[in-house]
């Protein structure tokens, strides 16, 4: 029993941490209007903001680097971001419809 437990805490122990990013949609240029924060884990999953990024036009992110989609599913135009960006590329603004944490 105590081999077993012994065992099991050392896998637990190796595991990988799932690493996130955390980031902030503003409605504005240069962090203003409604903010939208997400905090997903990076990796290949699409995330839709389901009409959250509509009105996007800048964002906080830190550290990481999340590539943002024009359209659901992340499909279409894409572009990929990491830091901070005051006004996000004229082909997404108003339009960031997915989102992948991964560049």
């Amino acid at each position: 029993m105590q081999l077993t437990t012994f065992i099991a805490s050392l896998m637990l122990a190796s595991a990988p941490a799932v690493q996130a990013r955390f980031f902030t949609l503003y409605d504005d240029v240069n962090y203003g209007g409604q903010p939208h924060a997400e905090n997903r884990p990076d990796g290949a999953t699409c995330w839709n903001l389901n009409g959250a990024g509509d009105k996007a036009s800048s964002v906080r992110g830190g550290s990481g680097c999340t590539t943002f989609f024009q359209n659901r599913d992340c499909q279409g135009s894409s572009w990929q971001q990491r830091g901070d960006a005051p006004t996000v590329p004229a082909f997404l603004n108003d339009h960031i419809w997915s989102y992948a944490n991964r560049c």
